[in-house]
């Protein structure tokens, strides 16, 4: 009887001990991510994990080791100021205790402002810089707009305007998930400018069959007065002179390679959306010239070689040779008592060079212009008649006997493709870099119009039982009159 007494009160011990350890388990913690929470000033979250083993629970929550809660299982944490918070929870009854951390980052507020700015004249660039704080994060953006009108997508906005009035900028910044808004006027006032781009920098033609290097006006017009044969500076500003009187008269370029700078009095607004530029050349459907844009970034007055930009048409992109050159050499002048013969010889740079001699002749009586002036229509470029009742040329100051023409060569198939004079928009926005990638430009200042396409072999023609290659054919020489600013309106 006594051993069954010890053995039910050894089993009533055994029992309520289990009971005990069962009733006082230790708590555990689920549902609190380990990744960083990221709040705005003013964002309240509340902070709930989830707690098995309820039992006798005490509860507390510290925000970076400081109390500031207890007895509860949730916690509502409010982003007061910016910077890193570990918000942990405790939780212990007798059987153990268990401690979880979130971690909150809050960030700093996005505030921006755009300083006062100054009048700035119509077809100058200003660059305005805001004042912009906020958090520590890579994933800022920018929006630069007038109305509905998107002038920008960077921190800094370079600012034109082709007309004059006053305009409302806004700049509207996000960064996380904030967001914030600033606006400022900004007075453009009214500017005289000239609409064509008037200025000759540089004037390097490739001459062919005929080409005429001192037209600065209609070629067929060499009669009338339109040569204008003279040392290479002067040349270029009679040349800017008179286009600065009107956008009709044209440079001819010549044949592949030739190439001509023009400069505004003024800085092209880039308006989205829209061309910009207007060029009046002479070329077929078939081989537009490429054109090349410059913004005067560092206001030097002159294009850099790191400012060019491509356009990018319907031609980009397929160059066969893109580092083709031809170097041209003037040869000699020949008389007799009626006629004048010049020679000039061209030689391209390939492993197995092409090749050839250019031969123009005329006579004494048709080459005189009204003015008794000996004509330079088919004259190597710089070569004129110096001395006439003797018959002397000369190459004149600035201009060379022999010089090379460089860049891309388009090889096409013109056949059926004559030239005429035609308009050719350019929209600033489809300027790219060496790399083919988009470039954003405020405007430009300066363009650059070249000739790239080089007739094929079955273009070459039978000039009197001699072949000749079309490239240094006249019918297919480049002519450039007016680059307008689409914008301005005179």
């Amino acid at each position: 009887m006594k051993q069954t007494f010890f053995l039910s009160l050894f089993a009533a011990a055994v029992s309520f001990s289990a009971c005990r350890k069962e009733e006082y388990r230790a708590p555990g913690i689920t549902g609190i991510t380990a990744d960083t929470l990221v709040m705005t000033i003013g964002d309240k979250m509340v902070l709930a994990p989830n707690v098995t083993n309820l039992k006798g629970n005490t509860y507390a929550w510290l925000v970076n080791g400081r109390e500031a809660a207890s007895g509860q299982l949730s916690y509502t944490f409010e982003a007061t100021a910016p910077g890193n918070y570990e918000i942990t929870f405790k939780v212990e009854n007798r059987g153990g205790a268990a401690r979880q951390s979130y971690y909150i980052r809050v960030q700093a507020p996005l505030e921006l402002a755009i300083p006062a700015l100054p009048e700035v004249p119509m077809g100058q660039v200003l660059l305005v810089t805001p004042m912009v704080t906020g958090p520590e994060t890579a994933d800022y953006s920018y929006q630069w707009s007038i109305g509905d009108s998107i002038l920008g997508r960077q921190r800094e906005l370079q600012f034109i305007s082709p007309a004059a009035g006053t305009f409302a900028l806004q700049l509207r910044v996000t960064a996380g998930k904030q967001m914030a808004t600033a606006t400022r006027n900004i007075s453009v006032k009214p500017a005289q400018y000239v609409q064509n781009a008037y200025m000759v920098l540089e004037y390097a033609p490739a001459p062919a069959k005929n080409h005429n290097w001192a037209i600065i006006g209609m070629a067929e017009f060499w009669k009338f007065g339109h040569e204008y044969q003279l040392p290479y500076n002067e040349f270029l500003a009679k040349a800017t002179a008179i286009r600065k009187e009107s956008a009709d008269p044209s440079l001819v370029l010549g044949s592949w390679g030739g190439y001509a700078v023009f400069k505004f009095d003024h800085t092209v607004a880039n308006a989205a959306g829209a061309a910009d530029i207007e060029i009046t050349a002479t070329c077929s459907r078939l081989d537009p010239p490429a054109v090349y844009v410059a913004y005067d970034r560092n206001k030097n007055g002159q294009p850099d070689e790191g400012e060019w930009y491509e356009i990018k048409n319907d031609d980009y992109g397929l160059e066969d040779m893109p580092d083709y050159a031809i170097t041209f050499t003037y040869l000699k002048t020949e008389t007799d008592a009626k006629r004048i013969y010049t020679y000039f010889n061209w030689k391209d740079n390939q492993e197995k060079p092409a090749q050839g001699e250019v031969l123009t002749n005329k006579t004494f009586t048709s080459s005189m212009t009204d003015a008794g002036g000996f004509s330079s229509r088919g004259f190597f470029p710089g070569l004129s008649m110096t001395d006439i009742p003797n018959k002397k040329v000369a190459i004149l100051d600035g201009w060379q006997s022999a010089f090379t023409r460089k860049g891309k060569r388009i090889t096409k198939n013109l056949t059926g493709a004559p030239p005429f004079s035609q308009k050719l928009n350019i929209d600033i926005d489809m300027a790219v870099n060496s790399k083919g990638e988009r470039v954003q430009l405020p405007g430009i200042d300066f363009v650059k119009v070249r000739k790239v396409a080089y007739p094929v072999q079955q273009d070459f023609i039978n000039a009197g039982g001699q072949m000749v290659d079309a490239n240094m054919d006249e019918t297919r020489m480049l002519h450039v009159a007016g680059i307008l600013d689409k914008h301005l309106k005179n």
